[in-house]
């Protein structure tokens, strides 16, 4: 039998003040009327049934997945008890799973996808291949413009759906972008896999051991503070970019997006004839390249440019839509909260 995890423990403060700790992104509409976790969540079903997908997240978000997901049950809800980034959170699900399932897929809750024929078919050649082949099968996005913001996966192209991969690449400058793009022998890593629970297990045993005696454990009568102590580490960074030679990946087409900042959206919204993409209320008048993010609320733009305005609750962010990237510098010095951008242990 195969299955799913969700991993839907992040933080999400870059899209403040709509997304906090408290309540992050994955937990909330950010295009359309269902949370993150609600469209990931629909968007696995159509391959896996009920009790077949496990969530991975924080104790003080379990009653917010929970109340989300009705069909869930608190049984498949992985508790982290403390956040060590996705290599923890891997090797907790692994902990918990191995034996019962044969192939785990690993999917982010905040990412958007637009689920069709692409993904369906993306989705079954995946795991198909990663239950066959016994290789952890990535999937890769076929890019289409040249964006810094990602890693890349260099990979050998073949006549096949599946194709070996050649090495890991960092979030590339923007002249390097372009070159990657216009090879084809680049895809974005969008940090989706198929992980065949076996040759998982394997990996970390050859390469984190910390985390495969985490995995050894019974779940049932998990040594905490054994899971506490283990490094934050990527997935990628402290398994994937060292087995790179025995992973494949599916070259795939459908619309994704990693909606982990303001200037994000512009990939998701509409725009309109003046460069201004908005969500809610919004009524423009001499207003050009601004992003408006406003569900419950009205607003008014007149002769203005490159803003970024959130509003949300009682707050209201206003800031140059260019600088907003560099929020994690600013925004807490804005706040008096320098916790804002620290990771939680």
């Amino acid at each position: 039998m195969n299955g799913a995890v969700i991993l839907a423990g992040g933080s999400g403060e870059r899209l403040f003040p709509y997304s906090s700790a408290s309540l992050p992104k994955q937990f909330l509409p950010l295009v359309g009327n269902q949370s993150m976790l609600q469209e990931t969540y629909t968007r696995l079903r159509k391959r896996f049934t009920a009790d077949q997908i496990f969530i991975v997240t924080q104790a003080s978000f379990q009653d917010t997945v929970l109340h989300q997901l009705p069909s869930v049950t608190g049984e498949q809800i992985i508790l982290e008890p403390a956040r060590r980034d996705t290599a923890g959170a891997i090797a907790l699900a692994l902990a918990k799973l191995k034996g019962a399932f044969d192939v785990l897929l690993f999917c982010p809750a905040d990412h958007h996808i637009e689920a069709g024929t692409e993904w369906d078919g993306a989705l079954a050649t995946a795991m198909d291949y990663a239950q066959m082949h016994r290789r952890i099968t990535l999937f890769g996005i076929v890019p289409n413009y040249p964006e810094t913001g990602y890693g890349y996966v260099e990979y050998e192209r073949t006549d096949g759906p599946v194709c070996p991969v050649v090495k890991f690449h960092e979030k590339p400058s923007r002249e390097v972008a372009l070159k990657m793009v216009r090879s084809g022998q680049y895809l974005w890593n969008c940090g989706i896999f198929a992980i065949p629970c076996d040759v998982g297990i394997e990996a970390f045993r050859t390469h984190l051991p910390e985390h495969y005696q985490v995995i050894q454990q019974d779940f049932r009568a998990m040594d905490w503070s054994q899971f506490e102590a283990l490094p934050k580490v990527s997935i990628d960074y402290g398994l994937m970019e060292k087995i790179h030679d025995k992973l494949a990946v599916v070259p795939a087409y459908f619309p994704w997006n990693d909606l982990g900042s303001w200037t994000a959206l512009e990939r998701v919204l509409n725009q309109d004839e003046s460069g201004n993409y908005t969500f809610g209320q919004v009524k423009s008048l001499d207003a050009q390249n601004s992003i408006v993010f406003a569900p419950k609320h009205e607003v008014y733009l007149y002769d203005v440019s490159d803003l970024l305005i959130v509003c949300h609750d009682n707050q209201v962010l206003v800031a140059n839509k260019n600088k907003s990237s560099e929020m994690k510098s600013w925004l807490p010095k804005l706040t008096d909260k320098p916790e804002v951008f620290q990771k939680h242990p």
